[in-house]
């Protein structure tokens, strides 16, 4: 029997994990407002293109959504065909994006009026790993529906943690991406200061990854570094100072002071006002290299 689910948004993530998925043997029910993103699947005959979320949501039971904002997302809870009490517990949204807990917490109220199961799993990782089925999901929500949850996210996943109570799973994504923003630009920094001293950047990369120093962030990035080279599928800046807003918020109103986070998030910043925005996120050490005034030979 052929394996099914449906993916609300088919952007850079959302079209990864659809192309994943339907390389490994599932049916993909996809809708996304952009006609082009339904388009890229047109030549697979597993991929059926809904026309909008009521269709989706007909179509299948099992559902993900990979959204990219807070407006998005309510657009498509608002548009869920409303359920019946014997649908209550047949439709499951397996909401992926990152986004602000109480964005996922109105989600929730919207589904639960509508007869709708939701989970929030953010997801780690980005469109390079997504394509190889490596992406980590931080699952929360009620038990039972993240144990049905589970099995769909690990079939493109390679970690998938419990991390308890709805909405603990986007407090976890986003302290998770302080340390992803924070690893990234003391790379940039530990590459740009071993150059600027002598030392050549695929040595200080060989040395330094596997340490007690290193860091995944430092052995996959810092190889971009290396390379010099940010015009790849990857994570470009867009993103995490999207999520900074998120984060900012998430310490502000807890009372957590985030001084190192915020001085790193400036090289992104600097990296957009450069032109930099459309590169990878590692391209944050050409923005270092100009402020030491560092030139590769």
């Amino acid at each position: 029997m052929t394996k099914s689910i449906a993916i609300i948004g088919l952007g850079v993530l959302g079209s990864a994990i659809a192309k994943f998925l339907l390389e490994n043997g599932f049916q993909v029910y996809g809708f996304d407002i952009s006609k082009k993103a339904l388009a890229n699947f047109n030549n697979n005959e597993k991929f059926y293109a809904c026309s909008s979320v009521d269709e989706i949501f007909h179509k299948e039971s099992n559902i993900l959504s990979c959204l990219p904002s807070a407006g998005s997302l309510y657009e498509v809870m608002q548009a869920i065909p409303k359920g019946d009490q014997s649908e209550k517990n047949k439709r499951l949204l397996i909401e992926l994006s990152t986004l602000p807990v109480d964005s996922k917490e109105k989600a929730r109220e919207i589904a639960q009026k509508k007869n709708v199961r939701i989970i929030d799993s953010p997801l780690s990782g980005n469109r390079v790993v997504a394509l190889q089925g490596k992406l980590s999901a931080y699952l929360s929500g009620d038990r039972e529906d993240v144990q049905r949850a589970k099995p769909f996210l690990e079939a493109f996943c390679q970690k998938v943690t419990e991390v308890g109570n709805f909405g603990n799973g986007s407090k976890m994504k986003l302290i998770g991406n302080i340390l992803n923003l924070v690893h990234n630009s003391v790379t940039a920094e530990v590459m740009v200061l071993g150059m600027k001293v002598g030392l050549e950047p695929e040595l200080i990369h060989k040395a330094i990854s596997g340490t007690f120093s290193s860091s995944a962030v430092f052995e996959g990035r810092g190889k971009l570094m290396v390379d010099n080279e940010y015009a790849v599928e990857g994570m470009n800046f867009s993103t995490p100072i999207k999520d900074s807003e998120f984060i900012t918020k998430l310490a502000k109103d807890n009372f957590v002071p985030l001084p190192i986070y915020q001085v790193a998030l400036q090289y992104y910043l600097s990296a957009m006002a450069q032109g930099y925005q459309d590169l990878d996120a590692a391209a944050v050490c050409a923005v270092i290299e100009k402020n030491a005034n560092l030139n590769r030979k």
